[in-house]
């Protein structure tokens, strides 16, 4: 299915939409509320190491394999350590660079917050047809 480069949006309408069984998001909508960081109020920009907390403004880079349902958020970064690009397309994978804050969510099963995703705009895009093998 082709996408739009620049929202990540699919182009074309998938035939589970007619049945009302799937919804299009864009992936800044989709990660918006994503748990992010191993500690419950503290993360670490992968670039320096410094901490991130509740309402820094952070860059996240995220990915989705083409066969896979949900998207991977592996790496921080603060607001001097973010790049521009995805610099090395994976061939396959949906990869994208986002900026935002960060949140909390309450997670209710284990009844304990998580820092999040918040108020995200896309900075750059790489879709599954660009890059090399893995």
């Amino acid at each position: 299915m082709p996408v739009d480069e620049t929202s990540g949006c699919l182009t074309e309408r998938p035939a589970s939409l007619e049945d009302g069984s799937a919804v299009v998001a864009t992936p800044t909508q989709i990660l918006a509320g994503h748990p992010v960081g191993r500690q419950p109020h503290a993360a670490v920009c992968i670039g320096c190491g410094a901490t991130l907390r509740e309402t820094d403004i952070v860059f996240a880079y995220a990915y989705r394999c083409a066969d896979a349902v949900q998207w991977a958020v592996p790496r921080l970064f603060c607001h001097g350590c973010a790049p521009d690009t995805i610099r090395s397309p994976t061939l396959g994978t949906t990869e994208i660079l986002v900026g935002g804050r960060l949140g909390s969510i309450a997670l209710p099963t284990s009844r304990r917050t998580r820092l999040c995703l918040a108020e995200l705009s896309l900075r750059a895009f790489s879709g599954p047809t660009e890059g090399c093998s893995p």
